[in-house]
């Protein structure tokens, strides 16, 4: 997904610009750090009880989730699922 490379690379660009290049678009830092954020408070609000009042229904030998292991979980499989 990245090299450590690639990752020193943005690391430099947005030091220098505050420009980071994601997916051959320009892309503000700011810009970026609202998204993060905006995808994280959505995960913590709207995660556990899509875990508990959905997905326990359709699988019910699954525990009760709370807000940090969905959260745990959207980190993991963002690092094994490749994009």
């Amino acid at each position: 997904m990245f090299g450590s490379s690639k990752v020193s690379n943005v690391v430099e660009n947005a030091m220098n610009n505050n420009v980071v290049n994601v997916d051959g678009k320009n892309v503000s830092v700011i810009a970026l750090i609202v998204g993060i954020i905006i995808v994280l408070v959505l995960n913590l609000l709207v995660g556990p009880w899509l875990w508990n009042n959905i997905l326990r229904r359709l699988v019910p030998a699954l525990g009760k989730a709370r807000w940090y292991d969905t959260v745990a979980l959207a980190l993991l499989l963002g690092l094994i699922i490749p994009h």
